[in-house]
């Protein structure tokens, strides 16, 4: 068995986003450069995933509505979300190529694993494309284990530095799912405050943790010792998924934020020890934002080490000023609703 598992695909080029476009074919295009198939990493072929597992998170309207333009040269759900005619195959693909991996991680193929895919998803309501998303991919794959496999408790972090809205969304209401987010705020798409906790019986398993912009490693390191990984291990997930955005690089062009990559490898690390306490290693990392293609290459290597378990990274320095009271507050939320 290889340990880790990748999906990575020419195919996904083929969503073409116009001129100018930050999320554009040529961030597969630098992967495909220097993502290979070497010991350790194994390489799997990605599927186009089925109505019937799109419509597991998407209402069959918006389904249609996305399918539909594949009959059309160019169109736009939003201003930030252009399509054209391949687009609606190759976002099946990425739901697919993303469930490929949860199948091999599952029948113990691979320990865990990389979806290297796009359009991303994250934003992707169940009724409506929006920031640069069609299908909910992550949304999916966790819908998609429940359904197929009975897993009772996922955990998604989502470490983009936009707030994951529609993966929030889909999972409010359920405690079978806890979602977790770092991310900058207020920021697009204006969702992920503090008080932002899930309804009804998912409440309390919805734990958002904003950033201010220029946090960076020390910042993202605190939260996830303070917040995110002591409530990931008391979930004790079943599956760990990671909406591995890394547009909070200090390069990116759009996020306003300082990590690095040795950031980024901390951050896995930490959601690995959580899979291996409580998921028997289980781990999908899913590909979301970042648009610095250098950054996008190195942090991707970087977090392809910590799955494979070669990393011999140090530590971040956990202390920072700057993040104390805004985590303090977390803390405050994270008493009322877990009892710690």
């Amino acid at each position: 068995m290889s340990n880790t598992g990748f999906v990575l695909d020419e195919r996904f080029k083929e969503h073409d986003t116009g001129r100018g476009h930050p999320e554009r074919p040529e961030r597969i295009g630098v992967l495909l450069e220097s993502i290979t198939e070497q010991p350790g990493l194994r390489k799997l072929e990605p599927r186009l995933a089925t109505p019937e597992e799109v419509t597991l998170v998407h209402d069959e309207d918006h389904f249609s509505r996305v399918a539909s333009t594949s009959r059309l040269r160019a169109y736009a759900f939003d201003a930030d979300t252009p399509v054209c005619a391949r687009s609606f195959e190759t976002a099946s693909l990425a739901a697919g190529g993303v469930l490929a991996l949860v199948d091999a991680v599952m029948a113990g193929e691979v320990r865990n694993g990389f979806a290297f895919v796009r359009p991303p998803g994250h934003h992707a309501e169940t009724n409506r494309a929006m920031g640069f998303c069609l299908f909910n991919n992550v949304a999916i794959g966790a819908a998609y284990l429940r359904k197929r496999y009975g897993l009772e408790r996922i955990l998604i972090m989502d470490w983009d530095v936009h707030h994951g809205n529609g993966t929030q969304h889909a999972f409010e209401r359920d405690p079978g799912v806890l979602y977790m987010s770092t991310h900058r705020y207020p920021f697009y798409p204006g969702t992920g405050a503090l008080d932002e906790t899930g309804s009804r019986d998912g409440e309390g398993f919805t734990v958002n943790v904003p950033m201010v912009g220029g946090f960076g490693d020390a910042e993202y390191l605190d939260s996830f010792q303070r917040i995110i990984e002591p409530i990931a291990m008391r979930y004790e997930p079943d599956f760990v998924i990671i909406s591995a955005g890394f547009d909070p690089h200090a390069s990116d062009p759009l996020g306003g934020m300082g990590v690095t990559e040795q950031g980024f490898a901390m951050m896995a690390r930490s959601l690995l020890r959580v899979a291996d306490a409580s998921a028997s290693g289980r781990c999908v990392a899913v590909l979301e934002g970042g648009y610095d293609l250098r950054a996008l290459r190195d942090c991707s290597a970087r977090v392809l080490d910590e799955l494979r378990g070669s990393s011999k990274l140090a530590e971040a320095p956990a202390d920072s000023p700057r993040a104390t009271p805004l985590l303090d507050a977390v803390k405050r939320v994270q008493r009322e609703y877990w009892r710690l």
